[in-house]
């Protein structure tokens, strides 16, 4: 995204494959257990699917609400949170890399008008994105162990 005020991107790669990577990734429930005491709540108000919203309540904060806007079942998802004059785009895509392989990359943006105001309170990311990938992958292969 090249009128993106802020953007970072990390992969992981992971002991699972893909469908299964994927199952595990998109019950939002397993995201509250990763996160731990850093979330009080997730919510998805449906399936995970285009136009689904959901909310994620930190402590001490208002909830975030946010819309699934694409996807591409067991490949990639789109996941929008709206911002006062700006949208910030997390972005999960899951590739297969051989035989019970796969690998994760997140794709951070931030992008609109007011989306430099935003950009250095987004830059936590850039250190909180790499360890959540990676207790991600570590759940997924447990989780899938135990198949």
């Amino acid at each position: 995204m090249s009128n993106a005020a802020w953007q970072f991107e990390h992969s992981v790669e992971c002991n699972s494959d893909k469908s299964f990577a994927w199952a595990f990734w998109t019950d939002v429930s397993n995201w509250q257990r990763l996160e731990g005491k850093a979330v009080e709540w997730i919510k998805l108000n449906g399936s995970f699917a285009v136009g689904t919203s959901g909310a994620t309540k930190t402590p001490g904060q208002n909830p975030y609400h946010w819309k699934i806007t694409q996807l591409d079942p067991e490949s990639s998802a789109t996941i929008e949170m709206h911002l006062d004059g700006a949208v910030f785009y997390n972005v999960m895509i899951m590739e297969s890399i051989g035989s019970d392989r796969t690998q994760i990359t997140q794709r951070l943006s931030l992008i609109g008008v007011k989306a430099a105001d935003f950009a250095e309170g987004m830059r936590t990311f850039e250190a909180s994105a790499p360890q959540g990938l990676a207790k991600l992958a570590k759940a997924i292969e447990s989780a899938y162990n135990e198949i």
